[in-house]
């Protein structure tokens, strides 16, 4: 956070008065439209969801889905990264349906089709416009991401690494035996996916339909604040930023989203102060979204599927 105040100018009195400048011209109009259409990101985002779970029967409607999946928002505030609130919101699907571990599986179709679409529109806007995103931290970012997502992939689909960790684990701690039997159940889960390429098919775009309405929302979020921004600039930009800000190394992405946003809008070739302005009200937004995440919970939490 240091480090994006510094880039914008916030520790000298001229940098103050722009950043200042740059909130008092906020347009009213785009500020209640980006509010909008950030309720219609998480919509989109928690059809894609509903749809995996209608193809496992797991029994729950499309606005408790909607409800489970802003409950996880409510969580994602002070946990690292998005985990912990996917955690959440599949133990809340699974203690409706029954069905823990297709609850879990569920989640974790819906954020593996996703984050793999992410990845892939990264790498296209890093090619694209390579002179501009020829930065380390860029690199290295996407280079993490893509390890992760190579390691997670092979150890879901070829069980032999997992076997071996699982025999040699079990031989010297037998408690463990009920930990991997719950990961048996996950896998077993996750792979009744692969007899079903039309709902992985349907995940795939929707998870492109999702990026293109979170571009939308960057796009009219950064309006808010400056009517000259490029549609094509931020379609190049939002993948890189949400690569950067999904790396798993802060508690609710607290100066990582802020660096994201500044840096990569610095790259575009537009100010810091817009960068951290429309941070600041992406974070504003996403506390609005965890807000009504922490209302739903109770009301939710108790109700059992019949």
């Amino acid at each position: 956070m240091a480090l994006v105040f510094y880039q914008a100018g916030l520790f000298n009195d001229v940098g103050q008065q722009r950043f200042l400048d740059t909130l008092i011209k906020a347009s009213p109009l785009f500020l209640c439209l980006s509010i909008l259409v950030g309720v219609a990101v998480n919509m989109v985002s928690s059809l894609k969801w509903y749809m995996l779970t209608q193809t496992q029967g797991l029994g729950a409607g499309y606005w408790r889905i909607f409800a489970y999946y802003v409950v996880g928002q409510f969580y994602n505030m002070f946990l690292p990264t998005s985990v912990g609130g996917d955690v959440v919101r599949s133990y809340e699907l699974g203690k409706f349906s029954g069905r823990q571990a297709d609850a879990l599986a569920s989640v974790f179709v819906e954020r593996y089709t996703g984050v793999l679409t992410l990845l892939l529109f990264a790498v296209i806007a890093v090619l694209l416009q390579l002179s501009r995103f020829n930065q380390d931290y860029v690199l290295i970012s996407l280079s993490l991401f893509a390890l992760a997502l190579a390691m997670i992939g092979w150890l879901v689909l070829d069980l032999r690494a997992y076997r071996a960790i699982r025999q040699r684990v079990t031989q010297r701690v037998a408690a463990s035996q009920k930990v991997f039997n719950k990961i048996d159940k996950l896998l077993q889960a996750v792979d009744a996916y692969r007899g079903k390429p039309k709902a992985i098919a349907i995940a795939f775009l929707n998870s492109g339909l999702f990026y293109i309405a979170a571009v939308i929302n960057v796009y009219i979020t950064s309006l808010v604040f400056n009517f000259d921004v490029s549609i094509i600039d931020m379609l190049v930009a939002t993948p890189i930023i949400m690569v950067i800000m999904n790396l798993p190394i802060s508690f609710g992405n607290i100066g990582l989203m802020e660096f994201a946003y500044t840096n990569v809008f610095l790259l575009m070739g537009y100010g810091a102060e817009l960068g951290l302005s429309v941070a600041i009200l992406m974070r504003l937004k996403s506390f609005l979204d965890g807000a009504l995440g922490g209302v739903l919970h109770p009301i939710f939490v108790t109700q059992k599927h019949e």
